[in-house]
């Protein structure tokens, strides 16, 4: 816990001195982020080398059981369908697991929610002793949202952030393609209340899409992995490799079998 006296010392040089809506911040220590592109890149890598084959340009258009047995229908890039058999098929489709799990006649219960996120041009870093700025989250329900957060890109020095609805169920039926005025400005708002200097820092892009809420169904037996919102995504390359271990016959910490569609799930408090 650090006090606003040091937030300058420990945040960043240029935090915002005048700004008192904070009497202390909590540092979370060796809490590592990740960054998608790279994750995505690392596990088609690792495919690779292991002798697997990724297929470009696919998308899955069917599923269904024969006994046993998976049949997965996909379409590839010269619109041609492939049929695969296979006794393992595992859904971590995202935002389109419901619709294929509704296939096999699995409810996940699970329903996408619009969220928000901007990146900013390249900035020098900001952050404690010349580094980039660590990650920076506000937990007020606020205007509308229940956290705003960023952090700074060490490769480029931008700031990347997002702000998560404090009403999931208001953003259901949002069209994902359009960027709201209030996320604007209240990312806006809070990042400059942090520092001042950004106010004249544009944003080099700003997008939405969907995380699945509400809970992370990890199930073998059911071929799901889904739901990995957020702090999800962070967890999801350990969580996979208890989905192996599971599917090897390995033993699994208990939590895990919580994480079964039949289970009781986790709380998000149970990571903190």
């Amino acid at each position: 816990m650090v006090e606003k006296k040091d937030f300058q010392k420990e945040i960043s040089p240029y935090f915002n001195t005048k700004f008192n809506n904070y009497s202390h911040a909590l540092i979370t220590n060796d809490c590592w982020q990740a960054s998608p592109g790279h994750t995505i890149d690392a596990i088609r890598n690792i495919g690779k080398a292991l002798g697997g084959t990724i297929l470009e340009n696919t998308k899955l258009v069917e599923v269904y059981k024969v006994g046993k047995e998976y049949r997965v229908i996909l379409q590839n890039a010269n619109k041609d369908y492939i049929e695969y058999q296979t006794e393992i098929f595992i859904n971590a489709l995202g935002s389109e697991a419901a619709k294929f799990a509704t296939k096999l006649g699995i409810e996940t219960g699970l329903y996408s929610v619009k969220h928000q996120a901007f990146i900013t041009r390249r900035l020098p870093m900001l952050g404690k002793n010349g580094a980039c700025l660590d990650m920076l989250i506000d937990r007020r329900k606020y205007k509308g949202f229940s956290a705003v957060y960023g952090q700074q890109l060490a490769e480029t020095g931008q700031i990347i952030g997002c702000a998560s609805p404090a009403i999931d169920a208001k953003e259901t039926d949002k069209n994902i393609k359009v960027t709201t005025q209030d996320f604007l400005e209240v990312a806006t708002e809070m990042f400059t209340d942090w520092i001042p200097q950004l106010s004249g820092v544009g944003f080099q892009a700003v997008w939405s899409g969907y995380y699945t809420e509400p809970r992370y169904i990890i199930d073998p037996e059911a071929g799901l992995f889904v739901g990995l919102r957020g702090h999800g995504f962070m967890l999801s390359q350990y969580i996979a490799k208890l989905y192996v271990d599971s599917l090897l016959g390995r033993e699994v910490p208990e939590y895990f079998h919580d994480l079964k569609l039949t289970g009781k799930g986790l709380s998000e408090q149970a990571f903190k």
